[in-house]
C-alpha cells in the first residue's frame, strides 16, 4: 500500500511540472513502468477527483486537477449543500441546509439521514424523498416543502441535485445540492396567471388583437385572440400562417403596406387605417387596424388591432345616399322648401326659398330667421314651432302666413310644417314647405308627410 501511495504521488508531481498534460505512454516513459501499470494508476487518481482526462481522438490526455476544497465552497453559496457517504450518513452540510432542519451542525453531523428527527415533520418527508432519490440513481428533482407562518401557508420549492463524490481515500458519497426556485416558481405562476387573464381578456374583446415578432427580418405570430378568428372567418391555426397584408382587396394592399411602412420606421407611434378586405368565404368586410411596433430586447413586436366596422361602413355610405337625395331634392324641387332647427336658426334652405327672401342658399345656412328677413315677417315665419317641436314627428301643420309671395308681393301664403328628428334624444328640426299658390298642393303634403 505504502509503495501505491508513493507511485501515485510520482504521477501527480509528474503532472504537476507538465501543466500541459501528457499522455499514458509519456508518463510511463518518464516513470519507467510499463503501459498498464501507469493506467492502472491513472485510473485511480481519476477517480479520487485528482487527475483531469481530456480526449483528442484516440489520445488520451491527463493534467493535475485544480482543485477547491468543499468547505470553503459550502460557505459562500447559498444553495443548501448536504454531503453522504455510502451509507447514507452526514458527513459535511452548510449552515442554510442546517437552518432548514431547524437543527445545529452538531445534532447532524456523524448520523444517517432517516435517524434525523427535525422538529418540522414535513422536513423528515423531505429528508425521506432525498433518500429515496438517491436508491433510484436521480440527478436532478424537485421538491417542496410547506410551513405555517403566521397562520400562512407558505411553499418553498426547491431544485435537488446529486453528485456523486469520491474523497481522497476512494471511498464514494453523494452530494445532495438543494437550490431554492420559490421565487422562480412564484414568477412562472404569476406569469401564468397574467398571460391567462391576458387571454381571457383578449378573447372577450370586441375588436381582433394579433401580436408578431421580428428577429432578423423573420417575422413570427405568436399570439391571435379568438375575436379575429370570429372577423376573418379563420381558425387559429389559419392565423399562425397569414400575413395580416394577404387579407385586404388588391386595390387596398399598397395602403396596408405603407401603414405597416410607417409603424416600422416611427417605431412607439399608432398608425390607424380603414380599408376593405375579404374573409374566408370571399365575403367583404370593411376593417379599422390599429398598428405600433416596439423594440423588445433583440427583437421586435407589432400589435396589431382589428376592429369590423362593416355595419358602420354601410350606415355611413346609407346616410351619405340619403344626404346626397336630400340635397338634389332641395336643390330641384321647385316648392320653397326650408329645415329649421329647434332655435331658429336655418339648417338648410332650396334655391326656391332662397329667391323669396332674395338671398344666396349659402348666406342662409347657419343665419337666423331674424338676419335674413324682416323682423315682422321672421316673426310670423317662426310662430308656432315651439309647439310642433313638442308634438311627434308624424304630425303636419298647415298654416298661412304673411310672407314674400312668388310674384315678389308681401301677402298670405300657405305653409306646411313637421318636426323631424334622426332618432330618440337626437335634435328636432322643423320641415317645412311654401303651397301657396303653386300646381300640385296635394302632391306636396304627401311628400311632407313621407318626411314627416
Amino acid at each position: 500500500m505504502h509503495r501505491l501511495a508513493d507511485e501515485l504521488a510520482m504521477v501527480k508531481e509528474l503532472l504537476r511540472n507538465h501543466p500541459q498534460g501528457m499522455s499514458v505512454t509519456e508518463i510511463a516513459t518518464a516513470l519507467g513502468r510499463n503501459k498498464h501499470s501507469t493506467g492502472r494508476y491513472l485510473d485511480i487518481l481519476h477517480a479520487a477527483g485528482h487527475v483531469d482526462l481530456r480526449t483528442f481522438g484516440m489520445a488520451k490526455v491527463f493534467t493535475l486537477s485544480s482543485r477547491v476544497p468543499l468547505s470553503a465552497l459550502l460557505s459562500y453559496t447559498t444553495d443548501l449543500v448536504l454531503v453522504l457517504d455510502r451509507d447514507m450518513r452526514i458527513i459535511q452540510g452548510n449552515d442554510p441546509f442546517f437552518e432548514l432542519l431547524s437543527m445545529k451542525s452538531e445534532a447532524v453531523l456523524e448520523k444517517r439521514i432517516s435517524q434525523l428527527n427535525p422538529p418540522d415533520p414535513e422536513i423528515t418527508t423531505l429528508l425521506s424523498v432525498i433518500e429515496e432519490k438517491i436508491h433510484e440513481d436521480s440527478e436532478t428533482f424537485e421538491i417542496s416543502r410547506t410551513a405555517i407562518t403566521n397562520g400562512e401557508e407558505l411553499i418553498r420549492f426547491f431544485r435537488g441535485k446529486i453528485i456523486p463524490t469520491v474523497f481522497e481515500d476512494g471511498s464514494s458519497a453523494f452530494t445532495i445540492i438543494l437550490e431554492d426556485i420559490t421565487l422562480e416558481r412564484k414568477a412562472l405562476k404569476s406569469l401564468k396567471e397574467s398571460e391567462e387573464f391576458f387571454r381571457s381578456v383578449s378573447d372577450h374583446l370586441s375588436d381582433g388583437l394579433i401580436v408578431s415578432e421580428i428577429e432578423s427580418g423573420q417575422k413570427k405570430i405568436i399570439f391571435s385572440n379568438q375575436r379575429l378568428c370570429e372577423i376573418t372567418g379563420y381558425n387559429q391555426k389559419e392565423i399562425l400562417c397569414i400575413d395580416p397584408q394577404e387579407l385586404a382587396l388588391p386595390e387596398e394592399k399598397e395602403r396596408l403596406k405603407k401603414a405597416i411602412s410607417d409603424a416600422e420606421k416611427n417605431q412607439g407611434s399608432l398608425i390607424e387605417l380603414r380599408f376593405w378586405a375579404r374573409k374566408k368565404d370571399r365575403t367583404p368586410v370593411y376593417l379599422s387596424i390599429r398598428v405600433k411596433i416596439v423594440p423588445f430586447g433583440s427583437k421586435t413586436r407589432c400589435y396589431i388591432l382589428i376592429t369590423d366596422i362593416t355595419s358602420w361602413k354601410e350606415q355611413e355610405e346609407a346616410q351619405l345616399l340619403q344626404a346626397t337625395l336630400i340635397k338634389r331634392l332641395l336643390t330641384n324641387f321647385s316648392h320653397p322648401i326650408f329645415i329649421l332647427r329647434e332655435d331658429g336658426t336655418f339648417f338648410s334652405a332650396n334655391p326656391a326659398f332662397c329667391e323669396l327672401i332674395n338671398t344666396k342658399p349659402e348666406e342662409v345656412t347657419g343665419k337666423h330667421a331674424h338676419e335674413v328677413m324682416p323682423e315682422a315677417i321672421a316673426r310670423a315665419f317662426l310662430e308656432g314651432n315651439d309647439s310642433l317641436i313638442c308634438m311627434t314627428p308624424s304630425t303636419h301643420v298647415v298654416t298661412t302666413i304673411t310672407f314674400f309671395q312668388k310674384d315678389g308681393n308681401i301677402g298670405p301664403v300657405t305653409v306646411e310644417k313637421s318636426p323631424v328628428s334622426t332618432g330618440q334624444n337626437a335634435p328636432i328640426y322643423i320641415f317645412g314647405i311654401m303651397v301657396n299658390d303653386y300646381e300640385n298642393d296635394c302632391f306636396s303634403h304627401n311628400i311632407i308627410k313621407k318626411e314627416g
